[in-house]
């Protein structure tokens, strides 16, 4: 028999949910406009960025002196280059948000969340954040919108700063995950004794392993043999007949060795997760030699990939991140 489904925000269990009140919905809605209003104001400022260039490119015709020119120059590459595109991007950044707030209109249930403050699993911005709100506590109570992903409080605390975390559904261990760890032994192994043992994966858990596979598309074989072609071809090119540093064959050599080291490490894993789906087991590992070890240092993991798959009973972190939204 297998356990119930667990559900997930920043690495923390969902324990219960509820739905949002009219006031709370009301602030949703209000922070969306506001969240519009400053993406407008932000692509009006782009706007005025590009007025204000084409203006000082426009100026009388003047002699002005080099100084004065060269500032003027100055100013209009930092404005085109620099400002337009912070704009842009600061724009960008608030109209997904409000988009995120959009989506909040389709369900008004509230994920609440709760653990250790050490059990947090997020990425990094998001995770400082989370422990900056958190204060001295131990323990964490998240409330998470359930649509958007947006934390709605923490502690009891509502966010002033909304923080997108990621939401996932990881399977239960079977129950027999907790007899086997109580019967490990010890394996002689060339690097010493290891207490070990190990359990089948469960249709469950086949399901959420066979959810990590790396995907391994058409068209990144297209765009790697590509670029290892344009960068043969340069090579060829120069010691043809070589001229000065070849800059362009540099870099299409260094783009395509980037394309080929990274399509072969995806390669690799989805090989490992494949075999592993395959054989169906994980081994059971217990650290702690003495004979009364809790069942809270045990770590399952998968044996051809090499990645912790529970730890203490728990899903590892990563599939707590990366699990599949339920």
């Amino acid at each position: 028999m297998t356990d119930a489904a667990h559900d997930w925000c920043a690495g923390l269990r969902v324990t219960r949910s509820r739905l949002l009140t009219v006031a709370e919905f009301r602030r949703i809605q209000l922070g969306r406009r506001v969240n519009l209003v400053k993406a407008s104001a932000w692509l009006l400022a782009a706007l005025v960025i590009l007025v204000a260039c084409a203006a000082v490119l426009g100026i009388s015709p003047e002699p002005h002196e080099p100084l004065v020119a060269n500032a003027l120059l100055i100013l209009v590459i930092l404005g085109i280059f620099l400002g337009v595109p912070l704009c842009i991007v600061m724009s960008n950044d608030y109209f997904k948000l409000a988009a995120l707030l959009k989506r909040q209109y389709r369900d008004s249930e509230v994920l609440v969340s709760e653990g250790a403050a050490a059990d947090l699993v997020a990425e990094p911005p998001e995770l400082e954040h989370l422990r900056r709100e958190s204060g001295e506590s131990s323990e964490v109570v998240l409330e998470v919108l359930k649509q958007s992903r947006l934390v709605w409080s923490v502690n009891g605390h509502p966010q002033e700063s909304w923080v997108v975390v990621q939401r996932g559904r990881t399977a239960g261990a079977p129950d027999q995950a907790r007899l086997a760890a109580q019967y490990v032994k010890p394996v002689e192994t060339e690097d010493g004794t290891f207490r070990l043992h190990q359990r089948p994966l469960s249709e469950g858990e086949c399901s959420e392993l066979r959810a990590y596979l790396p995907r391994v598309k058409l068209a990144g074989f297209v765009i790697a043999l590509v670029m290892n072609v344009v960068a043969v071809a340069h090579l060829v090119a120069h010691l043809r007949k070589p001229q000065g540093l070849p800059l362009m064959g540099i870099v299409m050599v260094t783009v395509a060795g980037w394309c080929d080291v990274n399509l072969v490490f995806a390669v690799r894993a989805r090989r490992k997760m494949l075999q592993d789906l395959r054989e169906r087991y994980v081994v059971i590992y217990q650290p702690d030699p003495a004979p009364n070890a809790s069942q809270e240092s045990v770590v399952e993991y998968l044996p051809n990939a090499g990645t912790e798959w529970t730890t203490g009973g728990r899903a590892a972190a990563w599939r707590r991140l990366h699990g599949p939204t339920g």
